[in-house]
């Protein structure tokens, strides 16, 4: 996996934390974590005969809506996991959602919309901790969209710039932004000047230049480090390992700060582990000429090995502190 690969032309980032298998692998443990609960009754009550496993891509179907296109959905059949949601009743909820969060938080011209925002943050790796007004960071990235799927659950009305109707539409959307938040490159990413040069941005006056965009901007020969990430192994998708997952889950400390700081306290593990996604890599030169941010990135050979390790610690506790989150919201 070492070495380094022609430079590929920059794609947006799309936030799918860990591809669908991931996200179901993380409901399906806290599906299992939830079994003879208060809180597992209290999801049933408000999914119906829907699961967590399969409302967890619900917040990443939603990105299938184009506002261009007056709110239509134009993937049908594209994507086998959002297959449940496509459907009149569905689509006219996941469009409802989209036309509320679209340009809410005031976008600037080259970010995304509203709402694909809330599946992240991009803190620099210097930083020991998440704090906003970090660059990469903002009133509406992953931490606060978390926050805000709290409040609406506990009965709160959602806070500024979010709207999230109802528990419904806040169930779903939690359970996809806690998978988001413990994908290390969801929350830590890596600056870079145009000689590969690691840079703190919150030393200096930030340059949009620097941002590897949580990994997307970094080529290897496995196409680019974020989608390396979002990927996850063979034994790890859903319905393979997610008893052992979830066995693994049960042993999970609860926090014992309020469940308001749980998502920083997320946040902040992410960015550990987002340091040893960029352990021993080295970095090319910006490449010139080339549309985006653009680098290529050199890979150490243990790397696979890291990978596995840091990816099934990542699922697991993302599962459990969904559970965690929900028994919290609704304790016996």
């Amino acid at each position: 996996m070492a070495g380094m690969l022609a430079s590929l032309v920059y794609l947006p980032q799309l936030a799918f934390a860990w591809g669908a298998d991931g996200h179901q692998t993380v409901g399906a443990i806290a599906d299992a974590m939830l079994v003879g609960t208060k809180a597992g009754e209290k999801v049933k009550s408000i999914l119906g005969n829907r699961s967590l496993e399969l409302v967890s891509v619900w917040a990443d179907c939603a990105k299938g809506i184009s506002p261009e296109k007056d709110y239509a959905y134009t993937v049908p059949g594209r994507y086998p996991e959002c297959q449940p949601f496509e459907n009149p009743e569905d689509i006219k909820a996941l469009a409802d959602f989209v036309r509320r969060n679209q340009s809410n938080c005031n976008p600037a011209a080259d970010e995304e919309s509203c709402h694909k925002q809330y599946h992240y943050s991009d803190v620099s790796l210097q930083h020991d901790h998440y704090k906003t007004g970090y660059t990469g960071t903002s009133d509406h990235d992953v931490v606060h969209a978390i926050q805000a799927s709290i409040d609406v659950l506990s009965g709160k009305p959602a806070p500024a710039p979010f709207s999230i109707k109802d528990p419904r539409e806040a169930l779903e959307l939690l359970t996809h932004y806690v998978g988001d938040i413990h994908q290390p490159l969801h929350v830590g990413s890596i600056y870079l000047d145009a000689d590969g040069k690691i840079i703190n941005p919150d030393d200096t006056q930030y340059d949009k230049t620097s941002n590897t965009i949580g990994g997307n901007a970094l080529n290897c020969p496995c196409g680019n480090l974020h989608s390396l990430w979002d990927d996850v192994p063979l034994n790890f998708k859903r319905g393979r390992m997610n008893e052992s997952l979830a066995k693994k889950a049960k042993t999970v400390a609860v926090d014992a700060a309020p469940i308001q700081e749980w998502p920083v306290l997320w946040a902040d593990e992410s960015i550990r582990n987002a340091r040893l996604v960029f352990g021993g890599a080295q970095f090319s030169q910006r490449t010139p000429n080339v549309k985006g941010n653009n680098w290529s990135i050199a890979l150490p050979l243990a790397y696979e090995k890291t990978m596995y390790n840091v990816k099934e610690d990542a699922l697991t506790k993302a599962g459990a502190h969904l559970a965690q989150v929900l028994q919290a919201i609704w304790p016996e």
